[in-house]
């Protein structure tokens, strides 16, 4: 029982696709996130971390496994975590704690569960799909078991199964109305969902995924997690220390936030991106697979930005009702909260929307905080550089457990308890081609003062004096006078990439 009370509750709060520029405590004066601000500013913030992959499934893997994507069998693209990974949930619940997933976890393919497997609930525990992967099955064990969530309540972009019927039970005055003349619960689409419960504002553009939900932000399923998660937390706080991963799908794309909410951002107050078209010459691949943008007007970045934002507040309010419910057990001194995103958003950043291969800051870098009352002094901001691989054995850390012989990342924990000093010389970051997707592979080495973005199936790179030109406008790869930070920077990328081998297994030998 003694070991029990030493351990703190652990709160891993997720966004998906959200910029590191737009909360409140990242100096965003525009969004409207009191919640957030308000742990970040009891904890610390690092304003330069970096994802080791901006692709959902990958960022997703490499954080709650810390380790580097090239090691986790993922390097064709495959949208499935091998289950004999070892993640964050499974050591904390050899450990004694609860575990509990709440959202989008993502380490299993999402298309494959609705077309394939004929379901409309995300299925997190790999070995549905394991077959049809070529990995061959486990032995069973019940901490590998849903990847080490004891409870799973998931919400995934195009499997609202959950979500739908917690929408019925708690709101039918909500749900009736828009649920009556839609297919049946196993039939449903996204499109069928666009057209249930959102009024497009672009309908048949290349921005035809931005309108506004006609739900309200009660019913919202930002609000469906954040609920389940509390009341997950209350019925086990008292019981043993709780991990819950609390991840939202907002504000990735579709932008459709509430309208209540919407209406907080009127389009024609917001900024335009800073840089509408871009003057740089994208690789042959990068190029084929483009998105094309030509049809958006600056009216239609406003609305698309005005979204945005209106999401980030949605989410944010449900993180509110969430630490209410903590604070309300009398469990948020004795709780860890951390928040990241696993990938940022281009948002209009050189005439571009969403995702992709594109390395900008505003892709591979994301807000993060550590909120650990008793244990960390609060109002610190860290600006070196932090990788999301440190997440994890930072967090074990902080729960005075050892970290797994097979994670790569820093555990910061007694660094951050001591304000001792904390970063890295340089961050690294992986994409690999999707066979029939929109991503093609890309490596990136960044330093405090400069990036390279090297191509390997055109040979070619893009490098940056961010120094210089911190929004990243000037491609110096092809430039004479930069020809030794160029060497300098393809030096640091093999060097991290050397440095990046798998610790496992052991070596063993006779010598």
């Amino acid at each position: 029982m003694q070991e029990r009370e030493r351990s703190p509750h652990i709160v891993w709060l997720m966004a998906d696709q959200l910029r590191w520029d737009a909360l409140g405590f990242t100096g965003n004066d525009i969004v409207r996130t009191p919640h957030l601000d308000r742990l970040a500013k009891s904890g610390v913030v690092f304003d330069n971390m970096f994802v080791q992959s901006p692709v959902c499934v990958s960022s997703r893997a490499c954080m709650l496994t810390s380790r580097y994507l090239r090691n986790l069998n993922m390097a064709n693209s495959c949208p499935l975590l091998d289950p004999r990974e070892v993640t964050i949930q499974e050591c904390l619940q050899r450990r004694g704690y609860r575990t509990g997933l709440f959202g989008k976890l993502h380490l299993t393919p999402q298309l494959f569960t609705r077309d394939n497997l004929n379901s409309t609930r995300p299925i997190t525990d790999a070995t549905p799909f394991l077959e049809a992967a070529g990995i061959p099955p486990i032995p069973s064990d019940p901490c590998k078991r849903n990847y080490g969530f004891q409870h799973t309540v998931g919400f995934e972009d195009i499997l609202w199964g959950e979500y739908l019927d917690w929408l019925v039970e708690r709101h039918p005055d909500v749900a009736t109305p828009m649920l009556q003349d839609a297919p049946s619960d196993q039939e449903w689409t996204r499109a069928d969902f666009q057209k249930a419960f959102v009024t497009s504002q672009f309908p048949g553009g290349s921005l035809g995924d931005v309108g506004c939900m006609r739900i309200p932000a009660a019913c919202h399923p930002s609000r469906f997690i954040a609920e389940s998660a509390a009341e997950y937390f209350e019925t086990h706080h008292a019981e043993a220390p709780c991990f819950m991963h609390v991840s939202f799908v907002d504000p990735h794309h579709p932008w459709d936030p509430p309208a209540e909410v919407a209406a907080n951002y009127p389009p024609e107050d917001m900024p335009l991106p800073k840089h509408l078209e871009c003057p740089l010459r994208w690789p042959p691949m990068l190029s084929d697979r483009a998105a094309n943008f030509s049809d958006v007007t600056h009216d239609m970045m406003r609305t698309t930005k005005a979204n945005y934002y209106a999401m980030i507040e949605t989410f944010d309010m449900a993180v509110g009702h969430l630490i209410h419910r903590i604070e309300a057990a009398g469990e948020l001194d004795n709780t860890v909260f951390v928040f990241v995103a696993d990938h940022g958003e281009l948002l209009g950043d050189f005439g571009l929307f969403r995702k992709g291969s594109y390395h900008f800051d505003s892709m591979i870098r994301t807000p993060c905080f550590i909120s650990a009352p008793g244990q960390i002094p609060g109002g610190r901001r860290i600006p070196e550089l932090v990788e999301s691989v440190d997440i994890t054995p930072t967090l074990l850390g902080l729960a005075n457990m050892p970290v797994h012989e097979g994670m790569q990342g820093i555990n910061m924990a007694d660094d951050l308890r001591q304000g001792g000093s904390v970063g890295r010389e340089y961050t690294y970051t992986d994409m690999f081609t999707t066979p029939n997707g929109p991503y093609v592979s890309c490596q990136t080495l960044r330093t405090r003062d400069a990036k390279l973005n090297f191509y390997p199936e055109d040979n070619v790179g893009m490098l940056f004096d961010l120094s210089a030109d911190p929004d990243e406008c000037h491609d110096l790869w092809d430039d004479p006078t930069h020809r030794e930070l160029r060497m300098q920077m393809t030096g640091l990328m093999l060097h991290a990439q050397y440095e990046h081998r798998s610790p496992l297994p052991r070596v063993i030998s006779q010598f």
